[in-house]
């Protein structure tokens, strides 16, 4: 995932993920307006609290399609929902958990005839204030193999900072141990924690069948339950990591000094994104330069459909 504040003024901030399934290890978050830029690491669960702050943001996520009729949103576990163009909709933040979230999700289909898809999609915040934040889709594409495997939206932070000269992606060092919060006690759970990144060429690969199939979003929730929904999966999460309950997911000490704003955009590689960084003033304004524009086009016309080996 990549998150990013628009014109906060004075707390811009960017966080990404790494598609690691580890609820404390895999979320960085960097603020703008630091003298030197360097990420810091933050928990699933503050990720979850600056995604539902209504405040204006881009979102680079994932989405889960799958070709099973009436797939049941409401038993995820690691999925979290958001309002798209009005309407609630399950959406995962790397990758990798909604992978893990599909022996979670009920239905009832031969596993040798599932098949899915995982996309990315990039959001934005629509004008108008709400207490629940609505976006609007700006573009969307299926992930390769190889992509939903390895994906990590560390690139975007590098892009985004190519030619800051105060920017460094080596992590801030850890505080005196008097000023650490209590960590999450367990960061990944137990159960599902055999592999933390699929690796490549393992398990997923793309069906190459010429077979029409219809991919369908698991059905979410009425849009006026996903306040509470979201609570109960973060309450049950929390238990599963060993959370006490109570606990606050505030960010750790380093907050302590004042930030405000930047720049941004995409990378695929660095050259090409520090050719275009002068013109870039958001993460999706990279995407209207001609190359960007025409590749991202030939991504949204590919149906890439996936199947586990």
């Amino acid at each position: 995932m990549l998150l990013e504040t628009l014109d906060l003024r004075n707390n811009d901030l960017l966080i990404y993920s790494q598609n690691l399934f580890n609820f404390n290890d895999s979320f960085k978050i960097i603020f703008k307006n630091e003298k030197k830029k360097r990420p810091n690491r933050i928990s699933y669960f503050d990720v979850c609290t600056y995604v539902k702050d209504p405040s204006p943001k881009n979102l680079i996520i994932y989405r889960l399609l799958t070709n099973v009729n009436q797939l049941d949103a409401y038993s995820t576990k690691y999925g979290y929902f958001i309002k798209i163009n009005n309407k609630a909709e399950l959406i995962y933040f790397d990758p990798i958990f909604a992978i893990k979230d599909l022996r979670h999700l009920r239905f009832d289909l031969d596993p040798s005839r599932f098949r899915f898809k995982i996309q990315q999609v990039g959001l934005t915040s629509l004008t108008k204030k709400e207490d629940e934040p609505n976006f609007a889709e700006v573009y969307c594409f299926d992930l390769k193999a190889v992509e939903a495997q390895s994906q990590n939206d560390k690139i975007f932070a590098d892009a985004i900072f190519a030619f800051d000269e105060n920017y460094s992606d080596k992590e801030i060092p850890e505080p005196p141990e008097h000023e650490k919060e209590k960590p999450v006690q367990d960061s990944i759970i137990s159960s599902d924690s055999k592999q933390e990144l699929i690796p490549k060429g393992k398990n997923i690969s793309e069906d190459v069948a010429d077979v029409k199939t219809s991919f369908k979003s698991p059905i979410s929730p009425d849009i006026n339950r996903i306040q509470d929904l979201r609570e109960e999966i973060i309450v049950i999460l929390k238990q599963a990591l060993g959370i006490p309950e109570g606990s606050q997911d505030t960010l750790a000490s380093f907050r302590k000094t004042t930030y405000v704003t930047n720049e941004n955009p995409f990378q695929k590689e660095k050259d090409e994104a520090k050719k275009a960084i002068a013109e870039v003033h958001n993460i999706f304004d990279l995407f209207k330069t001609t190359n960007k524009s025409d590749e991202l086009s030939a991504r949204e016309r590919d149906s890439i459909i996936l199947k586990f080996d």
